[in-house]
């Protein structure tokens, strides 16, 4: 018995790694937020809830004129494209706008800013 979950283990794990190289992106931009509706916990929370995302990492940026109102951050996000590939079958730069899109479109985001979108294959 103890043989057999052995050979699973190793078998899961192999199919883990196949493509692995393929298997994350990141998006790199400036996000604009402001607390007006939602706290700023409400608002990450909110981006990470999007399809694929997995992790959000960010980082204070200060603009030259800063609205008072408003935070600004350099967002790191990894995306996972298996919810795009498992329904369409694919992941192309369009779901990446996508993401993009979804992400403006959170309330509390007053932008998010992603220069030359691109696919950017981090791997795991």
């Amino acid at each position: 018995m103890e043989k057999l979950k052995k050979i699973i283990r190793k078998e899961v794990r192999r199919i883990l790694a196949e493509g692995s190289e393929e298997r994350l992106y990141k998006i790199e931009g400036l996000l604009v937020t402001t607390s007006k509706t939602k706290t700023q916990s409400q608002i990450f929370s909110d981006i990470r809830a999007v399809a694929g995302i997995t992790t959000l990492d960010l980082e204070q940026y200060i603009p030259n004129l800063p609205k008072p109102d408003q935070e600004y951050n350099k967002a790191v996000i990894k995306l996972d494209p298996d919810p795009y590939i498992q329904s369409r079958g694919k992941f192309e730069l369009d779901d990446l706008k996508a993401v993009i899109k979804t992400i403006n479109s959170i309330k509390g985001v007053v932008k998010f800013v992603v220069k030359d979108p691109q696919l950017i294959n981090i791997g795991i």
